[in-house]
């Protein structure tokens, strides 16, 4: 209460005291000053104690003092950085073609994610792992598999690929048939179908 009159003052904006008697002097805000050179406005706050900065895209803080970059917050491998929605951090929202992760902080690669048989490897459509293209005759979600004349074809192919179930295909040589090529073609005979009929 004031002067134990019982009674309690709420003072208009720009009053302070137990009866309002003290005039506030109004809180002079700058953009340069107050919030660092980084806001789009600026402000006393409701108090007109001190200032509230709005600030510019790609800064936070209470003088906007921190700046959202790939640099720092993303490992440099992002393409968008922006502020949080709770604007105290920043959030990698697109990441550099090849990178993955809350702050783009993994890469794909043919050696960490394709045993290294990759033609090329890109980033899946979840964004959270990698997607291999294998190299030819290799096959598999990491290619890890390779078609080899030896193991899937006897030994007995020309050469092999990978067919479009992620099995072998045989192209015999001279003289050998089958899809595994472990049979003599029509007019060849002999332990290993050397023998022509003529």
């Amino acid at each position: 209460n004031s002067a134990g009159t019982g009674c309690t003052c709420s003072c208009s904006a720009g009053y302070t005291g137990l009866t309002c008697q003290e005039t506030v002097e109004p809180v002079l805000c700058t953009v340069t000053a107050n919030c660092s050179g980084n806001a789009g406005s600026v402000a006393p706050n409701a108090a007109n104690d001190a200032c509230d900065c709005n600030c510019s895209a790609g800064y936070f803080g209470s003088m906007c003092e921190n700046q959202c970059t790939s640099a720092v917050h993303c490992n440099n491998n992002s393409a968008v950085v922006e502020v949080n929605s709770a604007g105290t951090g920043c959030v990698c929202t697109t990441c550099s073609a090849g990178h993955y992760g809350t702050v783009c902080e993994n890469t794909c690669s043919s050696a960490t994610h394709c045993n290294g048989n990759a033609a090329s490897v890109s980033v899946n459509s979840a964004e959270d792992g990698c997607v291999c293209t294998c190299a030819a005759t290799y096959y598999g979600t990491t290619c890890s598999n390779q078609c080899t004349s030896a193991g899937d074809c006897n030994g007995n192919a020309a050469s092999v690929s990978v067919n479009s179930t992620e099995g072998c295909d045989c192209n015999c040589s001279a003289g050998w048939a089958g899809a595994t090529c472990d049979a003599c073609a029509d007019g060849y005979f002999g332990t290993s179908c050397e023998n022509q009929c003529t």
